[in-house]
């Protein structure tokens, strides 16, 4: 029985502002300041995929460096870029009915966010939209010990709430949210924001593709 649902944050539940090019230059420029070869930096890697090659260049002993300082200063990096890029978001249509909804079931379910930007962008913008306050829990990259598409991301949140794997469905609208709950033994809906196709969502291992986030209450029994 569905006991519980996470939801991505940026594409989901409010558009997506994102300059992903932006974002990895950035990045990069804080990793270089620090002494770390940064050749690795290329179009479409993960952010998460960043941290792993810049923590490996610690661990080898190629940079001299704490790496939770650098986590620290990239992350500080990411912040200020998502509460620029927020600014600009906006509620996805339909979501707060669909969220109402969720909370009126009986019995209860638990909701949540996971998402990988930090807790202050993300934080800022529940409260703008008085979405905050239909979640009993909200995960960021401030709490999680990786970010997605690592599944242990979505494991460490589902411990968290109390959750077995087939208890729990999540929801997102990119390729990285597929990867990983599927990763975490997860099923997945996945929204078609415009990021991506249906086709390609059902291509990458969505168990659900819908239309918009009205369509989410139908799959809830």
């Amino acid at each position: 029985m569905l006991r519980g649902l996470l939801f991505d944050v940026d594409g989901t539940l409010v558009t997506l502002n994102v300059d992903g090019e932006r974002l990895r230059t950035t990045m990069a420029e804080e990793l270089n300041k620090l002494g770390f070869d940064i050749s690795f930096v290329q179009a479409g890697i993960y952010s998460q995929d960043i941290m792993d090659k810049a923590k490996l260049q610690v661990d080898l002993g190629n940079v001299e460096a704490d790496f939770g300082h650098v986590r620290a200063t990239l992350y500080r990096a990411l912040d200020a870029l998502e509460l620029e890029w927020n600014a600009r978001s906006e509620p996805i249509a339909g979501v707060t009915e669909v969220l109402e909804h969720l909370k009126r079931k009986e019995p209860a379910i638990k909701l949540a966010t996971l998402t990988n930007s930090g807790r202050a962008p993300s934080q800022l913008l529940l409260k703008k939209y008085d979405l905050l306050k239909y979640f009993d829990y909200t995960f960021s990259r401030d709490e999680l010990p990786f970010m997605k598409p690592r599944p242990e991301a979505v494991t460490y949140a589902l411990k968290t709430m109390g959750l077995a794997q087939d208890d729990a469905l999540f929801v997102g609208d990119s390729v990285v949210d597929i990867k990983a709950a599927r990763g975490a033994g997860l099923k997945v809906a996945s929204v078609v924001s415009g990021r991506y196709t249906a086709e390609r969502l059902r291509a990458e291992g969505a168990d659900y593709v819908l239309g918009s986030m009205s369509e989410l209450p139908a799959l809830i029994p």
